[in-house]
Parts: structure tokens; sequence; C-alpha cells
């Protein structure tokens, strides 16, 4: 349709498509399988951590997303994942090269697997040393190493026409009560610790 012409501005090509989708297409899109017990592997419905179905009608592609920061999560199919060096461990060697290289090589793997959406990479600043996540986030103590960081691993994954997802939250330190803990944080720190990793994504 018109909406597939790249000359157009993103919010007309948005607007065409969107008014050519019916309520229930829409509705499509504003959730997952509704079956939450399926684990199948061989349907784009199912397939991955997290599903939002195609409208083939109208050429939009699923949503395929799938853990994690780490690499691709296949429950499916052990011991068919590339083990990458942690977050933390890239972060470690303060080369955006090899960060850049690492998101390449996570979101070519991602994109065979047919997933077109990494949640990772994360970013998360390790503020409490008991922390289990730490390991996964490149930003490891400083936020400015986490800006710059952040940069080439996401040019990396989305180079392999990957989505990257930078995560978890902006201030989520820890995984004891991660659900609801009170995160409570003055707006300088918020800028000055915080925010930057997020900032670079």
């Amino acid at each position: 349709g018109p909406w597939s012409n790249l000359a157009l501005p993103a919010e007309e090509r948005a607007r065409l498509l969107v008014g050519k989708m019916t309520q229930q297409e829409k509705l499509s899109l504003l959730h997952g399988n509704p079956n939450r017990e399926c684990q199948c592997n061989h349907s784009q419905t199912c397939a991955y951590v997290g599903n939002v179905a195609s409208v083939p009608r109208l050429g939009i592609p699923p949503i395929t997303m799938n853990d994690g920061p780490q690499g691709f999560r296949d429950d499916q199919h052990p011991a068919t994942t590339t083990a990458w060096p942690s977050g933390l461990t890239m972060a470690a060697s303060w080369d955006e090269d090899a960060v850049l290289e690492w998101g390449k090589g996570m979101g070519k793997e991602f994109y065979a697997k047919g997933s077109n959406v990494q949640l990772g990479p994360g970013l998360c600043l390790a503020r409490i040393p008991r922390n289990g996540r730490n390991f996964e986030y490149l930003s490891g103590e400083d936020p400015y190493l986490g800006y710059r960081l952040a940069q080439p691993a996401i040019r990396g994954i989305q180079s392999q026409k990957v989505v990257a997802n930078a995560k978890h939250w902006v201030m989520n330190n820890q995984e004891t009560a991660r659900d609801n803990v009170s995160e409570e944080v003055d707006e300088r720190t918020r800028y000055e610790m915080y925010y930057p990793p997020f900032e670079g994504a």
C-alpha cells in the first residue's frame, strides 16, 4: 500500500497504515500470544519470549522478541546458542570496537534464529554488589562507560536487521523484590548516574 512509500514522512505512512487496519488488527498489536502456556518452536505466535502476531493482509511482519543481553535464549533447543562474553566482561575491555563486533555477532545469531528484537543489551548501573544480574550490564559501575558502550553494542545488533531493546529499567539495581521495590532517587543522581547509559542507547 501507499504506507510503504519511503519518500513519505513516517507520520504520514503510519496514518495511512492505521487507517486501513480493522479494530481487531489494531488490538492484536497491543498484546502478545493470548495463550501464555505455548512453548512451541515453529510458530511466530509463540516460538519466542515475546510475540506479536503479524498482519499479513497489510504486510505487517510479526514482532519476535527474544532474550537476552547475553545472547539468544533457546529453551527448546539446549546447547544451540553461542556462549557470548557477558556484558560486564565486555565493559571491562573498554574496547568500543570489540563491543561493536559483540553486538554484530549476537544480532546475526538472533536474525538467523528468526528473532527481530533482541531484549538487550543490559545497561543498568552496578550499584548493589550483590545484584545477581550485574554480570549482564555493560555499564559496570561507570555511567559514562555505559553511555559509550551502549552505542556500539546497539549499532552492532541493529546492523543485522534486529532491533536492540536496552534494558532493564532505569534504577533497576537489584533482583530482590525488583517488581515492587521503591526506587526513590533524587533528580541529580538520576541524571548523573542512572540516565547516561540509556541516553547512550
